[in-house]
Formats: C-alpha cells, sequence, structure tokens
C-alpha cells in the first residue's frame, strides 16, 4: 500500500510502498477515504514534533472497515467510520472520569502508532465512531477539528450566551470555534489574524457573521473598543498556538474573563500576572475531546451547522507532499487528501 512515513533528520515525509497493517483483536482495519492535515502533522513534517522513526502521521479521517479483529462487537466489514485521534487505557484515574485526553497512558494515532496518511490503518476499536456512508469525504476528513473547536467553547458553554468572544488566528480551528460561538450563543465576535491572514478574516467576517481585525495594520485594543459594548473581550479563545503573543492577551479580558488556550505550543511563554490576578481571570487549556464531544461533533456536522466553505481545498494522497506546501504557504487553509478508490 501507499503510505507517507517519517524519516527522522530529515524534512518532510517520504512516500513509500508498505505491507498492509496486520490487525490485533481488539482493532480493524479501515481503508482511508480521506484525510486531513492537522496542525500537529506540520510539527512532524517540520521536524520539531519527535516521532518514531518510520511513523506514519494522521489522525483526521473518514474510512471503511474492511476487517474486523476477533474481539471487535458493535461494527460489520463495510461500515463508514470516524475515528478520533485518543486511545484510552480505560483504567487510569483520569480516564475513570471521563477525561480520556488526560489519560495516563494515552496513544494517539498518528503520533504514538500509525495513522492514516497511507491506503490502510489498523484502528482500535475504543476510536471508532460509526457515520452514514453517505457523509461526504470532505466533512468526514473534517470532524477530527471540529470536535477539538466544540471541546474548547464547551470549557466555557454556560458563560458565553451574550458575551463577547474574542479569537486570535483564522486557521481551521479558529474558524471552526468561532461558528460553534456563534451557535453556542455569543454576542459579538472579533477574529484578529495578520496581513498573510487576510482573505481567510474576510471568509470569516462573510460567512460567519463576525468582526475582524488585522494585527499587522489596526491595533487589537482600539478594535475592541469599536466592537464590544465595553471594550474588552468576556472570552478569548488562543487558536495561533503562537507562545509569545499570550502574554498580551490577558489585559484584553474585562474582570472574570476567560482565556482559552486552544492552541498546541512548542515554545514558553512570558506574561504579566497581574491583570489575572486583580481581574480574577481565568486561564484554561483545552486538548482534543472527550468521547461524548467527538459524538456531539458529528451531530452538529450531520445537521449541517458547521460551514466548510472556503476552509477544505482537496489533493490524492499520492501528492500528500503538495497538499503540506500548499497550506504552509498559506495558499489554503485546510488540506483533504483522498486515497484512490
Amino acid at each position: 500500500m501507499l503510505a507517507w512515513r517519517k524519516s527522522l533528520g530529515k524534512y518532510g515525509l517520504v512516500k513509500s510502498d508498505c505491507e498492509i497493517p496486520t490487525i490485533k483483536d481488539d482493532e480493524v482495519l479501515v481503508k482511508v477515504l480521506a484525510t486531513g492535515i492537522c496542525g500537529t502533522d506540520f510539527g512532524i513534517y517540520k521536524g520539531y514534533r519527535e516521532v518514531e522513526e518510520g511513523l506514519i502521521p494522521g489522525h483526521e479521517f473518514i474510512g471503511e472497515i474492511v476487517k474486523l479483529g476477533s474481539s471487535v462487537t458493535g461494527y460489520e466489514v463495510g461500515d463508514r467510520v470516524v475515528p478520533s485521534i485518543v486511545k484510552k487505557c480505560g483504567k487510569c484515574p483520569a480516564c475513570i472520569q471521563g477525561f480520556e485526553a488526560q489519560c495516563e497512558n494515552l496513544l494517539e494515532i498518528g503520533i504514538h502508532i500509525n495513522g492514516s496518511f497511507a491506503e490502510y490503518v489498523a484502528v482500535p476499536e475504543v476510536t471508532l465512531h460509526k457515520v452514514g456512508k453517505d457523509m461526504d469525504l470532505k466533512t468526514g476528513a473534517s470532524i477530527e477539528p471540529v470536535a477539538v473547536a466544540y471541546s474548547a467553547v464547551k470549557k466555557v458553554l454556560q458563560f458565553i450566551p451574550g458575551k463577547d468572544v474574542l479569537i486570535y488566528g483564522p486557521g481551521a480551528i479558529g474558524l471552526y470555534t468561532a461558528q460553534i460561538a456563534r451557535i453556542a450563543g455569543a454576542g459579538k465576535i472579533l477574529m484578529a489574524g495578520t496581513v498573510a491572514d487576510q482573505d481567510r478574516l474576510e471568509l470569516a467576517r462573510k460567512n460567519y457573521n463576525v468582526e475582524i481585525v488585522n494585527v499587522d495594520e489596526e491595533d487589537v485594543d482600539e478594535r475592541m473598543k469599536g466592537c464590544f459594548k465595553y471594550g474588552k473581550a468576556d472570552i478569548i479563545f488562543e487558536a495561533t498556538g503562537v507562545a509569545a503573543i499570550i502574554g498580551k492577551m490577558l489585559p484584553q479580558l474585562r474582570p472574570h474573563g476567560e482565556l482559552i488556550l486552544v492552541g498546541v505550543y512548542h515554545d514558553n511563554s512570558e506574561m504579566n500576572l497581574l491583570p489575572a490576578g486583580r481581574g480574577e481571570l481565568s486561564i484554561r487549556g483545552t486538548f482534543c475531546y472527550t468521547l461524548s464531544e467527538f459524538e456531539y461533533a458529528i451531530r452538529l456536522v450531520e445537521a449541517g451547522k458547521i460551514n466548510f466553505d472556503g476552509i477544505v481545498d482537496t489533493v490524492d494522497l499520492d501528492h500528500l507532499d503538495e497538499g503540506f506546501e500548499k497550506t504552509m504557504s498559506k495558499e489554503s487553509i485546510k488540506i483533504v487528501a483522498y486515497s484512490k478508490e
């Protein structure tokens, strides 16, 4: 089968001809129909996210079951599935509390075990979510990042109706977060990006009824004064993954405001914590999602609540490297690669 593997010490991934995986009793063999490129995959591609030699990355995907492990129940060959990234142990304190993403023995598809940048992948049963056979492939391969955004918004779900929201980063996660925040009843939403993000900002303004600010040409604080009733945000979602900019966000929150860290950070951040103490602010991290949150994200997508127009472009799996280059050059926001039929 065709697969894209990581060769350590080298930029990019290596296209390889590999054996179709042998599945364990608690796994299914899935034919990958479409797979998305995630920000985490860029870290692997560029070499700053360490993984084992020869790993097949990829974890945003939709596929069809072609073989069942001996202990797998509730699924049949031919079922269309959208797996989540998290393989939990089910026994540690975090799992018992329902926090699968904080599992002490966590394994992630495409990071710790081989993933979906291949024609076939062995998938643990505990990660499976069944979807209809008529689900659009581009949509199905986009559910995983929608679940990430939903989990971030759910952290403040009971507080968000009517509140003013600032979102940093008009990438796929930021754009999905804006849509879900709108569904959740947010008041004004302001999305911040750079000059290089201008097309994405305009997409958000046009499609999601949000205000926008170009941080390279406008002052965010001044823009908030013209956008929000009290001149500051009640909730900020940080979805750039750039640790260096986090420090300036605390003064942009109203008293008792919430800063939600959605990005994955590989550097340290310096910040003055005085505004956090005086304003009694909350800083919350969010990582992946619970299995129930993933299920709810599927329902949002199936109900047509998420608009993917302008976000997702496609390539063939055979040309996955072109998809990486298109995304890193900001020619595309999100790439989904189709496998051969």
